[in-house]
């Protein structure tokens, strides 16, 4: 159910969502598997999630205390305001897969599905006898998409592992903290997040390939795996210098270098000073802003705003070497000024001088105090049968043509029995009866007391309509390519147009490597990212950097002014022929040159263009300087990163390490731009994606948001 203005739109829209059409079948649970379907339903598929009641963390662990659950709602199985948010636009189907009838209803729903995901251990479905090869005798053309912690193949492949031990496996964890002390905590599961954004790419780009091929496949996701590349440079710099990660002054707490230790790039972007957290008034837990300045003149505008201190104006700070030599008492004489003031006061102040900062956000500022989240409708009211009318958060890109939204709140559990079993499968109303009876719809032994409308559901015999996806299997478009033998990638015959600095570099690597001909185009003397380090053998050079090597393999790359006539006249040729234009210029820029998308797609009617911006093409903060820090800052994963008092007494917040700001607007980027692909296999039309790196990053800190939604607490660090 939805609040009236959520019903509107999804009963208004005249257009379908980018994956109208598409069933999918979930397995999944916990955190990053329903992560992933989530989105996919977001984006128009039908999703319906298998699940049993007896399996506590298919709706979220300690029903029985109440977490999760609004104060006043009895806790139950329908009540967890989390698991809500993470299964919305899904219908659920309670089913017992150990017996035979339970496994025979299951294969009869993989043969009319177009995709099956799950995230258990490696040999579940198997021992189902549900493995690929099975479900490929039920549809040739199946997707299967397992998303286990290791994999299915390999040493390791029966490792049970949840996302916390992935991301320290990974050689995450290793990148946040004070140089000289443990790991800071993280606070969340990075990539029980990030892993179920992966799921969403991999499935998006099966679907793809399918239309285009005709092919199904397996995909086999390794949880941990997606984490060890999202250190950035760190695993070049081992190979192509011998340096460790373990050293002296590493990892360098929020600073781009620890001071007193060797002037070696600490994979977070440019070398600059200042580059901290600093406290602010009234100097409670949270009151902490995030500045940054990468020039000079960005130093100086900071001298201005400070009001210009003595300590500031001399030659000590005048240049960047002097900044980084003098950090400790740059830093405190920083945060003598931040103190005076509010973190949102500051950012302001600073913003308006072309300064970079941010505040330090909680969850309960995303929510409450947030303008650009609020003018993006990141957060929108949706109606839940059990919970009233809650929040959920929404997409982090707007899609012209196939808008993304959340058109129901997440399932009750088994709230779409009848619906599925009847209406889809079409089993009568006597074998429904008797599914209850029998265990195979709910435990014998569990008491239905808490969820009346089963009775409800076995006392209507009425015939049962089925409104959704036709019961037979989507046949999709005609194959529009033959599959190579040389496994070209689910991209191959794609060409991408990558206009890309620091912000969108990582969506272009990751669609070249699926086969996309993804063409860097730089301006004259090359991208700024060539000029961060670290540097093969430690020579500075812009043909060596191991960061830019990190973020740019698979691609071909060609030189273009675009602010020259002759230069914007080839780069329209070349959006001619173009599928993809992926650019990260500040907004309005583009359209400035003519070769904004309304210009553009007059010659290109299927061409589809990504904007990704630090806060999207509108609202109030569209415009601000902004940085990796300074994104997880106000995006609140520094909020929820840093040590326990009793380790490290008034440690500051730490910001995860590696440019994961620039890896999770990638990873929407990607998920907005593939759907879009597969929108456009379909219809023919291309479309404009609008994609926020903020609006990305306030939805990756897992469930804390919830938390303060649903229970009005803040979780410390």
């Amino acid at each position: 159910m939805c609040d009236s203005k959520v019903q509107a739109e999804a009963s208004t829209t005249t257009t379908p969502g980018a994956l109208t059409g598409i069933r999918v079948l979930d397995f999944t649970w916990v955190r990053a598997g329903p992560w992933c379907t989530r989105w996919l339903g977001a984006l128009g598929a039908e999703v319906i999630k298998i699940e049993w009641p007896q399996s506590p963390n298919t709706r979220g662990n300690n029903i029985a205390t109440g977490a999760g659950t609004p104060e006043g709602l009895p806790a139950n199985l329908n009540t967890n305001g989390h698991f809500s948010d993470t299964n919305c636009n899904k219908l659920s189907v309670t089913l017992n897969t150990r017996t035979a009838r339970g496994i025979d209803l299951t294969r009869r729903l993989v043969a009319m599905s177009d995709i099956v995901i799950e995230n258990f251990a490696y040999g579940v479905l198997e021992r189902w006898g549900l493995g690929y090869e099975d479900m490929k005798k039920l549809r040739p053309d199946i997707i299967y998409l397992s998303m286990s912690g290791f994999g299915h193949t390999g040493r390791d492949r029966d490792y049970q592992t949840m996302g916390a031990i992935a991301q320290a496996l990974s050689g995450l964890t290793y990148t946040s903290g004070l140089p000289g002390q443990p790991p800071a905590g993280w606070g969340w599961s990075y990539l029980d997040d990030t892993g179920g954004l992966y799921g969403a790419m991999y499935a998006l780009s099966a679907i793809y390939h399918r239309n285009m091929t005709g092919q199904g496949q397996h995909v086999d996701s390794s949880q941990w795996i997606t984490g060890v590349p999202l250190n950035g440079a760190a695993f070049l710099d081992i190979q192509a210098n011998g340096r460790s990660t373990m050293r002296n002054g590493y990892p360098p707490g929020n600073r781009a270098h620890w001071p007193g230790t060797p002037l070696v790039n600490n994979y977070r972007g440019r070398t600059v000073a200042p580059h901290n957290a600093y406290k602010t008034s009234p100097g409670e837990y949270n009151d902490w802003c995030a500045i940054v300045c990468f020039s000079d003149h960005e130093w100086r505008g900071l001298v201005g705003v400070m009001g210009s201190p003595s300590w500031a104006t001399g030659e000590k700070f005048a240049t960047l070497e002097g900044r980084l030599e003098h950090q400790e008492e740059l830093d405190q004489g920083i945060e003598a000024w931040t103190k005076t003031l509010g973190k949102y006061e500051i950012m302001e102040r600073c913003q308006a001088a072309g300064v970079p900062a941010m505040p330090v956000q909680s969850s309960q500022d995303r929510v409450d105090n947030d303008p650009q989240l609020r003018h993006r409708e990141m957060y929108r009211d949706v109606e839940h049968p059990a919970l009233g009318t809650w929040p959920l958060q929404n997409a982090p890109f707007k899609m012209s043509e196939t808008p993304a939204f959340n058109s129901r709140s997440g399932p009750l559990i088994g709230g779409h029995n009848k619906e599925v079993l009847e209406g889809l499968l079409g089993i009568s109303h006597e074998e429904f009866v008797n599914g209850f009876q029998d265990g195979t719809f709910w435990p014998k032994d569990l008491s239905m007391d808490d969820y009346p409308y089963f009775q409800e559901m076995m006392d209507d015999a009425s015939p049962v309509h089925w409104s959704g996806n036709e019961p037979i299997a989507n046949p999709g478009p005609a194959p529009a390519r033959t599959p190579g033998a040389d496994s070209a990638g689910a991209f191959a015959g794609l060409r991408v147009l990558e206009l890309a600095d620091e912000k969108g570099q990582w969506c272009g690597k990751q669609m070249a490597d699926m086969g996309a001909d993804v063409i860097k185009i730089e301006p004259p003397g090359g991208e700024a990212a060539r000029s961060v380090g670290p540097f093969f053998q430690d020579i500075p050079n812009r043909e060596r950097s191991l960061y830019f090597w990190h973020y740019n393999t698979s691609k071909r790359g060609i030189t273009l002014a675009l602010e020259t006539e002759d230069g914007r006249r080839l780069f329209r040729q070349m959006a001619e022929k173009a599928d993809v234009i992926l650019e990260t210029f500040r907004p309005g820029y583009m359209a400035s040159l003519g070769l904004g998308y309304d210009d553009l797609k007059k010659s290109n009617s299927g061409l589809i263009m990504c904007s990704l911006t630090p806060f999207g093409q509108t609202g109030p903060w569209k415009d601000y300087q902004t940085s990796d820090l300074l994104h997880l800052a106000a995006g609140g994963q520094m909020a929820r990163c840093g040590y326990d008092d009793e380790v490290v007494p008034d440690a500051p917040p730490i910001a995860p390490g590696g440019g994961q700001a620039w890896h999770i607007g990638s990873h929407f980027a990607y998920i907005a731009t593939a759907a879009a692909l597969v929108n456009r296999s379909v219809t023919g039309r291309g479309q404009y994606i609008d994609v926020s790196v903020h609006d990305a990053c306030a939805l990756t800190t897992e469930g804390h948001v919830n938390q303060y939604i649903y229970r009005g607490s803040v979780v410390p660090r």
